[in-house]
């Protein structure tokens, strides 16, 4: 499925479809449903995965839990309600309040009809949403640092003519967690159906130091280390990426390090990018966020049990919808043309938002319907001072010259209308 759109969070450069897919929630009972809710209001993790979508998620959520509330009070089910609003991410109280809102539903026809208007209102608007799926049993164990650090990648051979490059910016200044995620997007990046030996994998780590280097060399067919001590500039790590790896690939892939990608990932989206195929193009259409059991058992699964992907109803997760990061695919050509990312963008947000809309404005980009898997970690600082990072920076007004990607560090934007 192909959806080809201009795809923005309300109030920034672009234009986002605000639809849901109509089959989206067919067969959810109500009741579950309105205790998904319940989860979304009240679960801080919630405004965590993305403070600026949950300002404008949250007044549809109350729109639906508050009425629930009242008309629940004084029956089991409001009962139950509050005990999952004190531990929203307790899967029994979860499910208990699912069971008794189904024989209170049941015994209030009018209050469901009711509820039922009340989430086909709120659900269309919904950036951020949450599935509770089938938990292993016994769990998983937990993989921590030192699990993945014991793996050993298998052999890999490339081409001399790299068609392609897969570039992770990476920094991991928290013990080892988003180690564990990057070294597990890589295990997952060398576990391909089938072996694709003109693609190549740069890591860029971005940090006062290279402080993971060993660990990452064995996996990628290309480290650079870009020195940067202030907070995180995602867009300078993929343009460095970009541009100091050796050759000249007709396709670059941005992909973030917390990714566990299924076995097909590079064959589905090379055959995309084929000849005719869209210029640049996001190839998910949900980002579902797994907590940290789910990331515990979906590494496992993937990387140590071999198992070709990991189905989407064996995990918690929140669900980001049309989310503009992660996973970019786009031809050099066109990179190169719009000057990369916008390096001025640093700290967390707004950058894969200026990028999406300026790929959008250059014509030829398309949205496809996979599903993507983020792994859980620790949430980086996400305002300064208050406010966003990069409020002050007017999105689409990149104009680098020819300095963007350098190792010595960001670059500035060129002066409007320059020579």
């Amino acid at each position: 499925m192909c959806i080809v759109q201009s795809s923005k969070r309300d109030g920034g450069l672009m234009t986002r479809n605000s639809v849901v897919p109509e089959d989206r929630f067919v067969g959810t009972p109500l009741g579950v449903r309105l205790a998904q809710y319940a989860v979304l209001a009240n679960d801080p993790s919630v405004p965590e995965i993305a403070a600026d979508w949950w300002k404008i998620c949250e007044p549809h959520y109350r729109s639906v839990v508050e009425p629930l509330a009242a008309a629940t009070d004084g029956d089991r089910s409001g009962e139950d309600l509050a005990r999952l609003a004190a531990a929203p991410s307790d899967e029994s109280r979860e499910r208990a309040l699912a069971d008794s809102l189904g024989d209170f539903l049941e015994r209030f026809p009018d209050t469901a009809s009711r509820m039922a208007g009340l989430v086909a209102a709120a659900d269309p608007h919904l950036l951020i949403d949450y599935r509770r799926g089938a938990r292993p049993d016994p769990p998983a164990a937990e993989v921590d640092l030192a699990t993945v650090l014991a793996w050993r990648p298998p052999p890999a051979e490339q081409s001399a003519a790299v068609r392609t490059v897969v570039v992770i910016p990476f920094r991991d200044r928290t013990n080892g967690a988003r180690t564990r995620n990057l070294l597990a997007c890589l295990a997952s990046l060398r576990a391909q159906r089938r072996r694709v030996d003109d693609v190549t994998v740069t890591v860029v780590e971005s940090d006062d130091e290279p402080r993971w280097e060993e660990a990452i060399r064995p996996w990628v067919d290309h480290y650079v280390f870009a020195r940067h001590s202030g907070h995180f500039n995602k867009s300078w790590a993929v343009n460095v990426g970009v541009r100091q790896t050796p050759g000249t690939p007709e396709l670059i892939c941005m992909l973030d390090a917390d990714v566990l990608v299924d076995e097909l990932f590079l064959e589905r989206n090379l055959a995309r990018a084929e000849r005719g195929g869209p210029s640049s193009f996001l190839p998910y259409q949900d980002m579902f966020c797994l907590d940290a059991a789910s990331s515990h058992a979906a590494i496992r699964r993937r990387c140590e049990q071999g198992a070709p992907d990991v189905p989407l109803d064996s995990f918690r997760a929140l669900i980001l919808r049309e989310p503009p990061g992660a996973n970019l695919w786009v031809r050099a050509d066109v990179f190169h043309r719009i000057g990369g990312f916008d390096e001025r963008y640093t700290g967390w947000g707004g950058e894969d938002d200026d990028m999406v809309a300026r790929l959008v404005r250059a014509g030829g980009f398309a949205r496809f319907a996979d599903p993507l898997l983020h792994l859980s970690h620790p949430r980086p600082q996400m305002t300064l001072d208050g406010a966003p990072f990069n409020a002050h920076i007017e999105p689409g007004s990149w104009d680098p010259g020819h300095g963007y990607g350098q190792l010595h560090g960001p670059a500035a934007a060129a002066a409007a209308g320059r020579p």
